[in-house]
Order: C-alpha cells, then structure tokens, then sequence
C-alpha cells in the first residue's frame, strides 16, 4: 500500500473515532435546551416488572410497614375494587410512574409539562423555583399542586394539596403474603421528585413521599428507569367506566 492510501487510512480511521467520541460524549452528557437547562423532552415508557405475589420492584414492603394504626383501620374496610381507577380517577405520581405506560415532557422557559398517556392528564410545572400557589386559591386534587427548581442536572418537583383519594400502588402490587394491595393516602400528603435524565434515551425517576395522616416516616421509590420511545407524541386513552375501568390497562396495552 503507498504511503498516500496509508496517509488516508489513519485519517479515516481518526475521522471514525472522533465521530465515535462524539456520540459517547453526547450520551454521557444530555443535550440542553436553547435557555439551558437540561432537556428532558420526548416520550418516555418506564420499564416497570410485571406485578407478582411476592415481588417487590418498588419497595412496598417498607411503605406497609410505616402505615400508622389509623390507616390499617381504615384499610381493612377497603379492598382491591375501592381501588380509584376503577372509577376512571387519575393516579397521581409516583403510582402513575410505576404503571409502565408512556408519558410525554415538554418544556418551556419556566415550565415542564408532564403528559400521561394512561388515565390522561396534563401536568403544568412551574421549574423557576418560585412558591407553591397561594393559600387562597389553592384547592386539593388528584395530583396536586407542583413547583419544581433544577438542582444541578436533576428537576426537583415539590407537590402539596393533594386530595387524600389516590393510592400509592395498585392492587396488583402485593410484597408479601399479608399484602391486601390497599395503598392509601391522605391530603397532608407531600411528594418530592426527582426527575433526571442519565443519557440520550434513558430518564430516572425518583420519589419521596411524606404523610404525617398516614405514614409513620418518610417513604422512598427506587430508582424508576425511563426508555426513550420513537413515537413523536402520546395518544388519546380515555377510560370510561361504562367500558369496564378494570381491563382499561389490559386493553392500553400493559
């Protein structure tokens, strides 16, 4: 070979290897928006286990050990078919997290808005780390009041107000032999999130929830790992009652 094609080799394979450098670079660290935070848009699909007897992919089996004794009381009048989704009611997050079904993030300059594919709705999260809504015109709801503040690449949402008719699992979820799969709340809820986003297609997700009415101490979710999905958008799946909210998961496709 002449020294010229050699000469042509090694550039082409120092080409490639800056090329591959890139890449690398570019997965390890996330691209930012144009106003420069970190960008955690796109549609993302958690990889969630399939919920088994016996399993406990989210750490439950702490969650029922700090229910107080007025929570088990009012547990034991409950059961799998008071469960809120039944009526078509949105889980509020982390439960929404922890079903496996796609979601969305856009952002804006001073907002996030998270998206759910399952049990639709639309949350509106100021990120400027401004306060929560003012006493006066805030009310109680299925997800609550959310603000939110970057704390280095993370996204901190804070979330209060909440309505105490959510639950934090589903029935299906049942650690261990004595579960009931009851996971109730109360409006003194109060929800910490960490949203951070690990590579070009992967987004952690995290949560620590406290409920003085209901909780003995602070419960926290394990790391909940989000894929990025090639779709451009979510779809439209509403649930109605009237065509069975029991098999509305089975028939989204979970």
């Amino acid at each position: 070979m002449s020294r010229r094609a050699l000469t042509l080799v090694a550039v082409g394979a120092i080409a490639a290897a800056l090329l591959t450098g890139c890449r690398e670079a570019a997965r390890e660290n996330p691209a930012q928006t144009s106003w420069g935070e970190p960008d955690l848009t796109g549609v993302w699909k958690a990889d969630i286990p399939a919920a088994n007897a016996g399993s406990d992919a989210f750490n439950l089996a702490k969650l029922e050990g700090l229910y107080t004794a007025g929570a088990r009381e009012r547990m034991k009048q409950l059961s799998a078919k008071d469960d809120p989704t039944l009526q078509c009611i949105p889980p509020g997050f982390p439960r929404a997290a922890m079903l496996g079904q796609r979601l969305q993030i856009v952002q804006r300059p001073g907002f996030a808005f998270i998206l759910t594919e399952a049990y639709p709705v639309a949350r509106i999260i100021p990120t400027t780390g401004r306060a929560h809504t003012a006493e006066q015109y805030l009310f109680p709801s299925h997800l609550g009041d959310s603000t939110a503040r970057w704390e280095g690449d993370t996204l901190v949402v804070d979330v209060i107000s909440f309505n105490g008719e959510g639950w934090l699992a589903s029935p299906q979820d049942r650690p261990t032999a004595g579960s009931t799969g009851v996971w109730v709340t109360s409006a003194a809820m109060h929800v910490i999130e960490r949203w951070r986003r690990v590579d070009a297609d992967t987004l952690e997700y995290r949560a620590t929830v406290e409920d003085a009415d209901t909780l003995t101490a602070p419960w926290e979710t394990p790391a909940i790992t989000f894929r990025r999905q090639p779709a451009g958008r979510i779809e439209e799946a509403l649930c109605r009652t009237e065509d069975g909210a029991e098999t509305y998961l089975a028939r989204l496709g979970s």
